[in-house]
């Protein structure tokens, strides 16, 4: 099978549709299965690669139906529906292209059909309006997804039930420090190498101040009261002693209510110090995340990471004793020249090392990343990247690590997902309130992304900053106009 992958690669998924305008969904289900092909839809396709995907209504029913032709073979599928209702309409037009697609490649996407960011909300739907019993039957047989995801998304479910906060009265603050070191090669986030440009970083930090104020007298004129801060990015640990004071004055000072949590991502473990960390104690930050992403060094030197375990392990060290409540690190499954033991290994020292948060990431292929261009990563049959996420898992539950937020990424490696492990009483509230939309979380910062959350209706809302740190700076009449935004938004939920 992988001699026909590669055979075809390098050609486009030339796909028609007809009877539906489920564009983007199409879209999504082919790139499980070819990630590295770029999609166009056209009219007549002719191409080596190509699917038909239709919805018809014959004297027998409504069907969804699909065809795929690759190179010499045709494989088709169909499915009648019973309802006719949109849902039902948009899950059969995916399972008919998932089983074509399966059939031509031997490719089962532990997901099944689920293309989504977020699958807990599917599976807290079903289970309200049918049970588990049924539950489990929809999301086997009807979303394809594999037997050992359920019991996952189960455990996520349970605890984010006793996390309650007040959206009418309550929100979080995230903070974007969007410079690093260096960049790594599968990084794509909106990020600045400092090396670069250092000279950015104070005229960044000025306006950052100028706009945490308003943010937060928007939020007080407005009922809400800031109960989590995520100071995110980037690397904030390669702030100065100075700045990380000046950053965090500012904050503290417009804050009208006791914080549940203040998280600081110090980031890499080259910029981790005992004054620094000192100096967030003094401020009241609660939570330290140090993100080594794997402890192999030849890894991190292949991926760009300048700091090594030795490292790490001394940063964490250090964090520990200064008491913070506590202690982030990530890890990437899936990294070049990383193999099952590396990446077992990786665990082991961030669990001797003291971690109690674990977040355990599936590397993602982004279009703006250096790993973009090796089209290796683009085969979604490694299934050793899906064994490295099972044992890890296993591994972590067995210890009393609680998996308690997940969300998906396009262009995983393996098809995997990103899941937030824990010990009981450390889970990070500003991941469940953000990735769950339980409050709104207003951002401040280059590439911040404001959510708005309205109430009993949960309409979500967002308001997005310029992207790059010389934007912000150079057009900063652009943020101001964003906090009027929510400031005009928040009015109108009352």
């Amino acid at each position: 099978m992988r001699n026909k992958i590669t055979i075809i690669a390098g050609f486009r998924m030339e796909i028609k549709i007809s009877g539906h305008n489920y564009q983007y969904d199409v879209s999504g289900m082919s790139l499980l299965f070819f990630p590295g092909e770029p999609v166009c839809f056209k009219t007549h396709p002719r191409g080596a690669l190509r699917l038909s995907s239709r919805v018809v209504n014959t004297t027998r029913g409504l069907y969804a139906r699909a065809t795929f032709w690759m190179e010499e073979s045709v494989y088709r599928a169909e499915k009648k529906m019973q309802n006719y209702t949109r849902e039902e309409m948009l899950a059969a037009v995916k399972h008919t292209i998932y089983r074509v697609f399966s059939r031509a490649t031997g490719i089962l996407p532990p997901w099944g059909i689920l293309t989504g960011i977020k699958p807990t909300g599917i599976y807290q739907r079903l289970l309200a309006e049918k049970g588990a019993l049924e539950t489990r039957r929809i999301l086997l047989k009807e979303y394809l997804m594999r037997p050992e995801k359920i019991p996952l998304l189960h455990q996520i479910c349970r605890v984010m039930e006793t996390v309650q906060t007040d959206c009418s009265k309550e929100a979080s603050l995230y903070i974007s420090i969007p410079f690093c070191p260096s960049r790594c090669s599968y990084c794509s986030f909106i990020s600045v190498a400092a090396e670069r440009c250092n000279h950015l970083m104070e005229l960044y930090l000025e306006k950052l101040c100028g706009e945490i104020h308003e943010k937060c007298r928007v939020l007080n004129e407005n009922g809400l009261s800031v109960r989590a801060v995520y100071i995110g990015g980037g690397t904030p640990g390669i702030l100065s002693p100075q700045q990380i004071e000046k950053l965090l004055s500012v904050i503290r000072s417009e804050l009208k209510a006791p914080l549940r949590e203040f998280t600081f991502e110090l980031g890499r473990p080259d910029t981790v110090t005992e004054e620094k960390l000192r100096l967030l104690k003094s401020f009241g930050v609660s939570r330290i995340c140090i993100n080594t992403q794997t402890t192999n060094d030849r890894v991190l030197e292949q991926i760009g990471r300048k700091h090594t375990r030795a490292q790490y392990l001394h940063a964490v060290s250090l964090t520990r004793k200064m008491n913070f409540d506590s202690i982030n690190t990530d890890l990437i499954a899936g990294l070049p020249g990383e193999d099952e033991a590396s990446f077992a290994r990786s665990l082991e020292d961030v669990l001797k090392a003291g971690a109690d948060n674990i977040t355990i990431h599936t590397l993602s292929i982004k279009r703006s990343s250096r790993l973009h261009e090796t089209p290796d990563y683009f085969d979604p049959r490694n299934d050793h990247v899906q064994r490295m996420l099972d044992r890890a898992y296993e591994r972590l539950l067995r210890l009393g690590f609680i998996p308690y937020y997940m969300y998906r990424q396009k262009k995983t490696v393996s098809n995997g997902e990103n899941v937030g492990f824990a010990r009981p009483e450390t889970i990070c509230l500003y991941n469940l309130y953000m990735m769950e939309d339980l409050h709104t979380v207003a951002a401040c910062g280059a590439g911040a992304s404001t959510k708005i959350i309205s109430g009993e209706s949960g309409r979500i809302e967002r308001i997005i900053n310029v992207k790059y740190p010389f934007e912000y700076i150079g057009e900063y009449e652009k943020v101001r106009h964003n906090t009027h935004l929510l400031e005009q938004k928040l009015k109108e939920r009352t």
